[in-house]
């Protein structure tokens, strides 16, 4: 389903900024680049971030697809995707500094698949919140 839902909306994807939070496998987070995004995230606060790698790799999408291993709360996006992949906050966010910090607001979309029940079983709520205030474009971000 989630497959078919990416690939079957690849005119959404296609060169967006993409984050995948607590992207495991890093599987959701590859069909996004396969579906055409130009730059995608996938956060992983464990150890599975090193099984995301290898998939990543496997699938040749290292170019596209960047894991970070760590809390979302505490992730800040490379420096260097700024120019080489041209991020941007969307026309008229006028928070260029936040928190001390330039302004992380570029994600266009932002996806996220958890096992367990109720939105609640891994306490992954509180991060998309923080993810979504944090990273998506305000206006535009799906």
């Amino acid at each position: 389903a989630y497959h078919a839902a990416i690939m079957g909306n690849a005119d959404i994807f296609k060169d967006k900024v993409v984050m995948d939070v607590g992207t495991g496998s890093g599987i959701l987070a590859v069909w996004a680049a396969q579906a055409g995004a130009k730059r995608v995230y996938a956060i992983e606060y464990t150890d599975m971030a090193k099984h995301a790698r290898r998939v990543v790799k496997s699938n040749g999408l290292e170019d596209v697809v960047t894991v970070i291993q760590g809390a979302v709360e505490e992730v800040i996006l490379p420096e260097e995707d700024w120019e080489q992949f041209s991020l941007s906050r969307e026309e008229g966010d006028d928070e260029e500094i936040v928190d001390g910090k330039k302004s992380q607001r570029v994600v266009d979309i932002i996806l996220s698949e958890w096992m367990g029940y109720f939105l609640l079983r891994e306490s992954m709520l509180d991060s998309l919140v923080r993810a979504r205030d944090t990273f998506l474009k305000p206006k535009t971000g799906l």
